[in-house]
């Protein structure tokens, strides 16, 4: 009997720590900011925006995405399983920016991530191209008063 109440509590801790697990693999992106470092793409091709701060992707709760594309606004859902990432519900506002803008290439690649890659001092985007990804740093907001 008591080998059967320790079996249950430790099956029980076990479930647990499972769920806590997949919770924080589910978080790990929530209220995080990202400021664009480079677009890669075919043929070595690599697009590095004049202002990184023009192009920001935060992640907040309840997975929505807020988006700074340049000169536009755009918000979407995000999901995690695993390494994959989809977006969903993309909406932009579609204003004409000043060139030399990435708009258009940057909202193409988010409209194709698949999969993403976190590392200590960037997230790496990858679309469902082989060659084509985008590259960001965290953004932290400095007040310029």
């Amino acid at each position: 009997m008591i080998n059967r109440k320790i079996s249950l509590l430790f099956l029980l801790a076990f479930c647990s720590l499972l769920s806590a697990g997949t919770l924080a693999q589910e978080n790990q992106l929530e209220n995080t900011s990202w400021q664009l470092k480079a677009i890669y793409g075919f043929n070595n091709s690599r697009f590095i925006p004049e202002s990184p701060d023009d192009y920001l992707l935060r992640f907040r709760i309840d997975n929505r995405l807020q988006i700074e594309a340049d000169c536009n606004q755009a918000g979407a859902t995000w999901k995690l399983s695993g390494n994959s990432i989809s977006l969903t519900d993309l909406v932009t506002t579609r204003k004409l920016c000043v060139a030399p803008s990435l708009f258009n290439r940057y909202i193409m690649n988010l409209n194709r991530i698949i999969s993403f890659e976190l590392l200590e001092k960037s997230l790496i985007l990858k679309t469902n191209s082989e060659f084509d990804q985008m590259e960001f740093e965290p953004y932290i907001f400095t007040p310029s008063f």
